[in-house]
């Protein structure tokens, strides 16, 4: 994927650009780090990309080298981009739901027949990827609400995966969650770009964006302000590149 030249106006101050002139590329198979302090438009970045913010978003966006137009998530999701949000209660799961209901909700086209939901396949879906990605529950009939962190986010990640996207936009995917939770979704990181998938990925944690990406790029204030190959990943350098004041006029994606 790649994407030219991509704003964000504010939604109550018309005129006000959240972010300003986004260029980037993610290529199959590699994991790229998005780092910037808060307010520099980290989210933004992935929700623009996400058709969250519709018609506010201009800009190209490239897949195959082919323009697409997404305006809303169903673009996003036909287009094979998946999100998972910062908050994961309040933007990714119904808490009251059951993990196999909310494991279901981004792909129910997969289990409709003549309009009527075969629960035996989003069952067995469920119960694959409460397998696969090792969530701890005691059937696929529990709420969601009832989970640990780590658990439920492990969740909103099937799912997502369960749409079988090409290019999967991580927010903040590990915070709030214990040490063994962290490790299984930094293995499943591994394992899917492995397999050739595409990720961005949005940390505040400045060692683990290195620790998990292939390149990062550094925001500041809505711009890009710094590119990083691994060979070139310093905290210093990165953590400078994010800092207010020091915005270079040319970044290399």
């Amino acid at each position: 994927m790649s994407v030219k030249g991509l704003t964000l106006e504010d939604a109550t101050r018309p005129g006000r650009l959240v972010l300003q002139d986004i260029s980037l590329s993610v290529s199959s198979a590699e994991v790229l780090g998005i780092y910037g302090l808060m307010g520099a438009g980290r989210t933004e970045l992935l929700e623009a990309l996400f058709g969250v913010h519709g018609q506010r978003v201009k800009g190209t966006i490239c897949i195959d080298g082919q323009s697409v137009t997404i305006k809303t998530p169903q673009d996003a999701i036909h287009h094979g981009l998946a999100l998972i949000p910062e908050d994961r209660k309040r933007d990714g799961l119904v808490l009251g739901m059951t993990l196999e209901q909310n494991t279901s909700l981004a792909s129910l086209w997969q289990f409709l027949t003549h309009g009527l939901l075969s629960q035996r396949k989003e069952h067995q879906e469920a119960e694959s990827y409460r397998e696969r990605l090792h969530i701890k529950s005691y059937s696929c009939r529990q709420q969601a609400g009832q989970l640990s962190g780590g658990n439920q986010q492990k969740v909103v990640l099937s799912k997502w995966l369960l749409t079988h996207p090409r290019i999967l936009l991580l927010d903040e995917p590990t915070r709030g969650i214990d040490i063994s939770a962290k490790n299984d979704i930094y293995a499943l990181m591994d394992q899917l770009a492995g397999e050739g998938m595409a990720i961005m990925v949005v940390s505040s944690e400045l060692p683990e964006i290195m620790a998990v990406s292939d390149r990062i790029l550094t925001l500041c204030e809505g711009r890009l302000t710094g590119a990083f190959e691994q060979s070139e990943f310093s905290e210093e350098a990165i953590l400078k590149a994010a800092l207010p004041n020091c915005r270079k006029d040319d970044v290399s994606q």
